[in-house]
């Protein structure tokens, strides 16, 4: 197969109308369920922000003459507020067609020479593996590509999908757990939008969760939330047609202590969410309010989104806490994802 490496072109429909697709087949095969973005949509996902630089790169080849077909892409993510010598970045294959070498000429020409041309230091990338596979095995595509980028495993974690809907019993058996220990403690509900009195407490609960993170021996610097990058992330949001559903978890004296958050899709068609974040302040553990945020937060998302037929989330391997609680909705594992990073001689 006769494939061509060269940057994304975001004016022209045909190409993000083959993204799309691309995307589509990425999650069906990984996920079993799938997001629909129209063209403006997309086009807001590849957009830059004061906070990061992004680049893309396809590989589009040519199954029958006179036409193309995106079986590939690739992409760098350069933070420009924080995480000053990172340099994050990914490649996926179409299913169909990988074992074609499209993941390697991605590397060669597109991300090894972005990371050279950035100056950057520090390399960062994620990728795939079966759940019974060796997350150190050499033969596993992903670290065939990190072996030639210079970079190391530094996490291990599950991702795991729940299966929609969920049975009210079991709502009702959970809720029933969470009332036994929850106190005084209330959950929360905000549909799409961060109240602006509260953008203040949310950032830093948005921090804590980044603060916390049990991710191993990954090298990261958490973000400073301020009200104006909230804003940003969801305006980014609404015009990438993503719907946040949050639940917050409020301390008997009115402070925010908690948080969770599902992403929806809105374009029809769309029938996987997204599982972004769980967190409870440490010194407000115990009361089962990681479980009670979640609870709430499905319940939305039936309420808002019943098309959705499966929530994806990934878990750490070293956070025994929320694997539970997402055993206890009935989350499967999926595969594992490895997080990757170095600093090469490139």
């Amino acid at each position: 197969m006769h494939f061509t490496i060269r940057p994304l072109d975001p004016s022209s429909d045909l190409e993000l109308t083959q993204y799309n697709a691309l995307d589509v087949a990425l999650d069906e095969f990984m996920h079993g369920g799938s997001e629909v973005y129209t063209l403006q949509q997309r086009r807001a996902t590849l957009a830059d922000t004061v906070y990061w630089r992004i680049r893309h790169w396809v590989a589009a080849a040519e199954p029958i003459e006179g036409g193309e077909m995106i079986v590939g892409r690739a992409a760098v993510f350069v933070p420009l507020q924080e995480n000053l010598e990172t340099i994050a970045v990914g490649v996926s294959v179409h299913p169909a067609h990988r074992g074609r070498g499209v993941a390697t000429a991605l590397v060669e020409e597109a991300v090894i020479p972005a990371i050279r041309e950035s100056g950057r230091s520090l390399v960062e990338a994620y990728g795939e593996i079966p759940v019974d596979g060796d997350p150190d095995d050499p033969a596993q595509p992903v670290n065939r590509l990190a072996a030639r980028l210079g970079i190391t495993r530094k996490n291990v974690a599950m991702c795991r999908t729940l299966a929609l809907p969920l049975e009210d019993s079991l709502l009702e058996q959970l809720q029933a757990e969470v009332d036994q220990k929850i106190g005084d403690f209330r959950v929360e509900l905000w549909d799409a939008e961060i109240p602006e009195e509260h953008l203040m407490a949310y950032g830093m609960l948005l921090r804590q969760l980044e603060l916390d993170e049990p991710d191993e021996d990954v090298e990261h610097e958490a973000p400073d939330y301020t009200p104006e990058r909230i804003r940003i992330m969801i305006r980014r949001l609404r015009e990438a047609g993503t719907r946040p559903l949050i639940a917050v978890a409020v301390a008997p004296d009115g402070s925010f202590v908690g948080n969770s958050e599902v992403h929806i899709q809105q374009t029809p068609g769309t029938t996987v969410a997204w599982q972004e974040n769980t967190l409870v302040m440490p010194e407000h553990r115990g009361h089962r309010l990681g479980l009670a945020l979640k609870v709430a937060t499905h319940r939305l998302l039936r309420e808002r989104a019943p098309e959705v037929r499966a929530v994806v989330t990934w878990n750490s391997q070293v956070n025994p806490w929320m694997i539970a609680i997402n055993e206890k909705l009935g989350y499967d594992v999926a595969y594992r994802e490895v997080a990757l990073q170095g600093r090469p001689n490139l």
